[in-house]
């Protein structure tokens, strides 16, 4: 049968929060509160099957979903956890706090489209999660700010705060692309207010207000990418110190037919005293990318650890005190130290990976380098060192030079000069093998080494023949007399075998001046002279250990 009219329903209907309140509602009695905008129904008595007597209230649009939802129990359907004083009596919490323990960049309103400019929002988070001064002096204010995948435009730079962490997907996920010359982010100390970072509102990019107490301090970045379209800084750390920079990736637009620009630095880290430096920060798995030097610092910078790290098409990998012009000032009584580099990468660098002018007790560990000082050349065209030491307490253990393996023996031999792996005053070792053999031969070369200052080499080599039963363990000892422009050979031996051939092998050493217009000594000929019979070849391994003056 067809619905003709509808008589109008009447709702009880009141202020809940004058009188006696919000009455006892009937079964199924419908109840409107005016005042709150509120809407009930009668539970009925128990009698009828009600769980209890009372009133359910019905949600509405104006009811805040948040503040009501407080049944969030963590695993409440596993059954085996028990998070309250007994299993009676759970934790429960609100939507609200539950979702409040994830802070996203979203909730600021940065968009991650490739689009928009980003700038804004992002430093509107830092600002009030890390600056605002009804919090930022209480531990639980230092949450982690998340960055979902995305790409999120920068047209100035963030500046970020002590305690900030900033956690991004990963790199090549999370990608901030900055546009314009202009660093990407610059830490800041807490003396830095929402909208007023400590001394930069003055145009001064050097605070000169910060104490070891207030200074940078425990900043967290990871899992980002820095794409820079313009010719800045990608990361200053100003006095900072103790943080963690981990899978952070910086890809300029440096190119190494350009010309040498310190101010295009993938990280800068700058000290204002001694009281107050850049230390104690590490920098772990990260990547930087086409930038005329990866990590620079003209300061008393400490204790800072570089740690798998990968550097690719630079002209400088590490330029450490090269523009300092004297010793003495604040901040600058050494130059950097105590600063250690290992497992790294460095890969096609114009000049040095690691150039130390000033700078004490810096340590290059187990890093390799190949394609690096040979001014966009092969291994066997060499233009500078790899590693240059100003200082002889700078120190290589167990490095790698892809140069090694291509100027000690091989095809070059005759004509490029052998420049060294590591300029400067240093002793190091080179201690992977190398491995050669020969036969009956008459003052042959059979390997070189760099030869430019007074300097001597100790090889720990082992020879065996391959024909006839013997050996022979010892140490072959040059040293370069630079005075002179002389060379003189040593050799400290065991031999096991037929006596007969004790002293068949024998080398000697002289210096010799390669390369095009090269009129010094930069090159040590090791030849050797075998008597052994034609029928024998002889193996030599050999490891080096290299000891350098700074009087060339």
């Amino acid at each position: 049968m067809a619905v003709v009219s509808i008589s109008k329903i009447q709702v009880r209907r009141g202020q809940k929060n004058t009188g006696s309140g919000l009455p006892q509602l009937a079964s199924g009695e419908l109840g409107w509160a005016i005042d709150t905008r509120e809407l009930y129904i009668g539970n009925g008595s128990v009698s009828e099957g009600a769980p209890a007597v009372g009133n359910t209230k019905i949600l509405t649009q104006y009811d805040d979903i948040f503040t009501i939802a407080r049944t969030y129990t963590y695993k409440s359907n596993e059954g085996y956890l028990v998070t309250g004083t007994d299993s009676s009596s759970p934790i429960q919490r609100s939507l609200q706090d539950r979702l409040d323990d994830r802070v996203s960049i979203r909730s600021f309103g940065a968009n991650g489209d490739g689009t928009i400019d980003d700038t804004a929002a992002i430093q509107r988070a830092l600002d009030q999660l890390y600056l605002n001064a009804a919090t930022k002096a209480d531990p639980d204010s230092r949450v982690v700010l998340h960055i979902e995948p995305g790409v999120y435009r920068l047209t100035s730079t963030v500046f970020i705060p002590p305690y900030a962490t900033i956690k991004g997907a990963g790199s090549d996920k999370t990608i901030f692309r900055v546009e314009g010359n202009v660093a990407a982010f610059q830490t800041v100390n807490s003396f830095s207010e929402p909208g007023n970072h400590e001394n930069f509102a003055d145009g001064d990019p050097y605070p000169d207000s910060s104490s070891f107490d207030n200074q940078a301090r425990n900043i967290h970045l990871e899992g980002i990418s820095i794409e820079h379209t313009g010719s800045a800084q990608g990361i200053i750390l100003q006095n900072c110190r103790d943080s963690l920079f981990r899978d952070v990736k910086i890809t300029g637009i440096w190119q190494p037919s350009d010309a040498f620009d310190a101010s295009q630095a993938a990280f800068e880290l700058n000290s204002l005293s001694n009281a107050v430096e850049t230390e104690n920060n590490r920098f772990e798995n990260c990547e930087v990318v086409s930038y005329c030097v990866a990590v620079k610092s003209d300061w008393d910078i400490h204790d800072n650890l570089w740690s798998a790290c990968r550097f690719e098409n630079h002209y400088h990998g590490f330029l450490f005190g090269d523009g300092i012009v004297t010793l003495g000032s604040p901040g600058q009584l050494t130059g950097p130290y105590n600063n250690t580099i290992e497992n790294c990468q460095f890969l096609n660098i114009n000049r040095q990976a690691i150039l130390v002018e000033e700078g004490v007790k810096n340590i290059s560990r187990s890093n390799s380098f190949k394609g690096v000082g040979n001014n966009q050349g092969t291994e066997v065209q060499p233009v500078y060192s790899v590693v240059k030491f100003s200082n002889p307490t700078n120190k290589s253990f167990e490095d790698y030079f892809e140069r090694t393996q291509h100027l000690i023996s091989g095809s070059a031999l005759n004509t490029v000069p052998y420049i060294s792996e590591i300029e400067g005053t240093a002793f190091y070792e080179l201690e992977y093998e190398h491995n050669q053999s020969f036969g009956r031969l008459q003052n042959v070369r059979l390997f070189r080494l760099p030869g430019v200052q007074n300097q001597s080499y100790e090889l720990d080599y082992i020879m065996v023949g391959e024909t006839y039963e013997w050996s022979r363990a010892g140490v072959l000892s040059i040293t370069v007399d630079a005075y002179n422009d002389s060379v003189s050979v040593s050799d400290n031996y065991d031999f096991i075998g037929d006596e007969s051939y004790l002293d068949d092998i024998s080398f000697d050493a002289r210096l010799r001046s390669l390369g095009a217009g090269a009129t010094e000594f930069n090159t040590i000929d090791v030849r050797v002279n075998s008597t052994m019979p034609v029928d024998d070849q002889t193996n030599i391994k050999f490891t080096i250990k290299a000891k350098k003056s700074d009087i060339i």
